[in-house]
């Protein structure tokens, strides 16, 4: 695990009417989950089942994204008048905002910033329980109401009367470790814990958002200089990318889910007309355990049995097939560089398979999860008023 933590100083830009925002990089929580042998558990109960603003019309939002080494992404919301800021995963796999309220006494939340509904002038508290299962255990809280801003700067774009849960209970595992102190879903309002609408619909709703789709954009390349990414509301950022986007329709609305054609290694067939997500809240590329074995197999990986995950050896990256996954025609390459992560252990690189077994049960599955991994190299506009994902080249 990397454990070198990188501070910018706090800054604030603006181009071509986008908001910025600075960003830091942080340790893997990733890591930490695969070394107790949570990671696997925490994914399976993820996907185990579907669950049953104040902004300025002209203009783009941008959040900015802090990076847990290649493992895990998130930035900042404010909750309350005056704004109580917090750090949130934004997860286009799940729907609900939670963050840690006054009244937890978990470990997770002792370690966290806590919410205090007492000190904002529009906070509105219920009895409303919510539940969310993790890997890990259940997350219990209850739900509120109040201003919710994208961001912490005094500009940020916001909703007013926004649902949310304020957790009395949370699991070990990812939050107990997590640099995070809640998620921020980004998914459809369908599969929302108790039917509650998401920030971005309500931004949409509240007629001040220019365009329906949210975009990410990744950086993976530390000697590039970029310390974690960006997230753009109500417009996308074409100087993210190259070439033309590629769109495909959403077939399922609940997550962001939609068809892939094929997926090849090295020009051999993997697999064929299959059920995908893109998840901002997941850092590999996982898919059903017998299709990511002969992946694996044929990249020339090998199995870590304790610990789960596939390696291979570092000098022979430049040797590797290139994966392919094929999207509404269009081939989308992964090469080596990309779908290996390359992490330092006292010293020692070692060279892990960004593609883990998963097998995602009905009614969700089977599924493969687009995790960071593929979102990395490839930037991601999520479209909600036409029901579609968009890719291109990320730069």
């Amino acid at each position: 695990m990397r454990s070198i933590i990188l501070i910018s100083v706090l800054c604030f830009t603006s181009t071509f009417a986008l908001y910025r925002f600075p960003l830091v990089k942080k340790p893997s929580v990733r890591r930490n989950l695969i070394e107790n042998g949570g990671y696997e558990n925490y994914m399976s109960v993820k996907y185990s089942k579907e669950f049953s603003f104040i902004a300025d019309p002209s203009k783009d939002y941008s959040e900015s994204l802090n990076d847990y080494e290649d493992a895990q992404y998130y930035g900042q919301v404010s909750i309350g008048t005056p704004g109580q800021c917090f750090e949130v995963v934004f997860d286009t796999g799940s729907s609900n905002l939670w963050v840690p309220g006054k009244s937890c006494k978990s470990m997770a939340c002792v370690l966290h910033k806590k919410f205090q509904c007492a000190q904002s002038s529009t906070c509105k508290e219920t009895t409303d329980k919510f539940f969310i299962r993790y890997g890990s255990g259940q997350l219990n809280g209850t739900v509120a109401y109040d201003k919710v801003c994208f961001g912490c700067q005094q500009d940020s774009v916001c909703v007013d009367q926004q649902a949310f849960a304020e957790s009395t209970v949370e699991p070990g595992g990812a939050f107990l470790v997590g640099k995070f102190d809640g998620i921020l879903g980004m998914g459809y309002d369908s599969i929302s814990v108790n039917n509650l609408t998401t920030p971005f619909s309500n931004l949409i709703k509240s007629g001040n958002c220019p365009e329906p789709v949210f975009a990410f954009w990744l950086s993976r390349d530390p000697a590039s200089g970029a310390k974690g990414g960006e997230l753009t509301l109500c417009g996308s950022d074409s100087s993210h990318y190259d070439g033309e986007l590629s769109y495909v329709p959403v077939t399922r609305q609940g997550y962001w889910q939609f068809k892939i054609d094929s997926l090849d290694v090295g020009g051999k067939s993997m697999a064929t007309t299959f059920d995908a997500i893109a998840d901002t809240g997941t850092s590999l590329l996982t898919g059903p355990k017998k299709d990511i074995e002969q992946v694996n197999k044929a990249i020339g990986a090998r199995r870590i049995p304790i610990v789960g995950e596939y390696v291979v050896s570092c000098s022979k990256l430049s040797s590797m097939p290139t994966v392919t996954f094929k999207i509404n025609g269009k081939d989308f390459p992964l090469t080596p560089q990309e779908y290996v992560v390359q992490m330092k252990n006292m010293g020692v690189t070692m060279c892990i398979s960004g593609f883990m077994g998963l097998d995602v049960a009905p009614p969700a599955g089977p599924l493969w999860i687009l995790g960071d991994v593929f979102i990395g190299p490839y930037y991601t506009i999520f479209d909600k008023g036409q029901n579609r994902v968009g890719f291109a080249k990320a730069k």
